[in-house]
């Protein structure tokens, strides 16, 4: 009796409608069936292949290494699938979702009797009965509107139904039963997730540093970087949904679960576009206050340092501001505009801003601000988060070294 592959078709659909839908309750919908039936049939594959596909994380279920393995043959498979339907349709065939009808029983007795020509030979070539191979077919024909093959004195003679049937088969199969080899080529290799957060009015270049070696270094980790508030952020983290935050550090953290490493400094800078009338010469803050400001959102370090500067030289904070979360999208408003910002940089990126913007000549007192780690002080390290902490460590020292 030749054992059956290592994964069901109904457990492909369910996999890849998860994966797609990153949620088990949107997949339940698409699929029209259960959360529980889903995730027992996610639980049932995990057994059987030693290894976690999903994992809780920001954007909802999901995959690990390993998942993203399965998934990516689960989505071939379906590729597959959808293909063969499009070609029964093109050829008469009424079916709407031909994933739904199919299992392996049914394509192995396709296939057989295209291979032997009759449903006994069949039989004795699966070691299945005869009742067992004709009920195959009729759920094939109730599925398709049509029977696969033409009987005949001669046997069972396959139509163009059973030709993709069984090519079908063919290809299924190829996909399913080289996916514990590529699972076990991940052994020993560094897998798993890191998932940073960024907060906002930062450069943040130096994750995207990291994870560029990361990847050259470990193609089997998944990298994700968030960006969202710093309540959004460190509830994420707390939950596990991220395991490090890197931005403005609050010193102390809000959280007794919480701890925070410094890895360098930003400094601030007032900037606007390369050609703004305020460009050239020297200002000082009273010349200043009148502007339209880009700023960081209330409770951010950045906003409390950007008002108790003015407040500090006796000026009223401007109250027509424009609050933008990310640094990147605040540099277009400025450079696109005849807004102004408080902005922070690391010293390279100071003698090195961004083309079509310029640092206005202004004295700021303590313009330091210092950008590090947070992360839960009970969180245990994967391989793949100290690789990631070790590069982080190098690129912040040479950072921190920069003149």
């Amino acid at each position: 009796m030749q054992r059956p592959p290592i994964l069901t078709i109904k457990q492909v659909r369910i996999i890849s409608a998860v994966a797609t839908c990153a949620s088990l309750a949107r997949a339940s919908e698409q699929l029209n069936a259960s959360q529980s039936s889903l995730s027992r049939a996610i639980a049932e594959v995990e057994g059987r292949l030693g290894q976690r596909l999903f994992a809780r994380g920001w954007t909802g279920m999901e995959p690990t290494s390993q998942g993203e393995v399965v998934i990516a043959r689960c989505r071939h498979m379906m590729s597959s699938i959808h293909a063969a339907q499009e070609a029964l349709k093109a050829a008469g065939a009424r079916i709407a979702d031909l994933g739904h009808h199919l299992a392996w029983d049914l394509l192995s007795a396709v296939s057989a009797i295209r291979k032997t020509g009759s449903v006994s030979a069949a039989a004795e070539y699966l070691e299945r009965s005869q009742p067992d191979i004709s009920r195959a077919l009729a759920k094939i024909a109730t599925a398709t509107g049509r029977p696969p093959f033409a009987r005949s004195r001669f046997g069972m003679t396959a139509t163009n139904d059973a030709v993709i049937l069984a090519d079908l088969h063919t290809k299924l199969l190829m996909d399913v039963m080289t996916l514990p080899e590529q699972l076990a080529a991940l052994s020993g290799k560094v897998t798993g997730r890191v998932s940073v957060g960024l907060l906002p009015f930062s450069e943040q270049d130096i994750v995207v540093k990291v994870f560029g070696e990361m990847l050259s270094r470990h193609r089997h980790v998944r990298l994700q970087a968030v960006t969202g508030s710093y309540a959004a952020l460190i509830d994420g983290l707390r939950q596990g949904e991220l395991d490090f935050v890197i931005g403005p550090l609050r010193n102390p953290p809000p959280y007794d679960i919480l701890e925070e490493r410094h890895l360098y400094d930003e400094f601030f800078a007032v900037v606007a576009r390369a050609d703004h009338r305020l460009a050239r010469g020297r200002r000082k803050l009273q010349d200043l206050v009148i502007e339209n400001w880009v700023v960081a959102p209330h409770g951010t370090p950045t906003r409390r340092h950007f008002e108790e500067l003015l407040i500090g030289q006796g000026l009223v904070p401007p109250s027509q501001t424009c609050e933008i979360v990310t640094f990147a999208l605040a540099e277009q408003m400025i450079m696109h505009s005849d807004v102004i910002g408080l902005l922070t940089y690391s010293r390279g990126k100071l003698k090195a801003i961004a083309k079509g913007l310029k640092v206005l000549s202004l004295e700021l007192p303590a313009n330091a601000r210092a950008i590090g780690l947070t992360y839960r002080k009970d969180q245990p390290l994967t391989a793949a988060q100290r690789r990631f902490l070790d590069i982080l460590d190098q690129k912040a020292m040479r950072l921190a070294r920069a003149k």
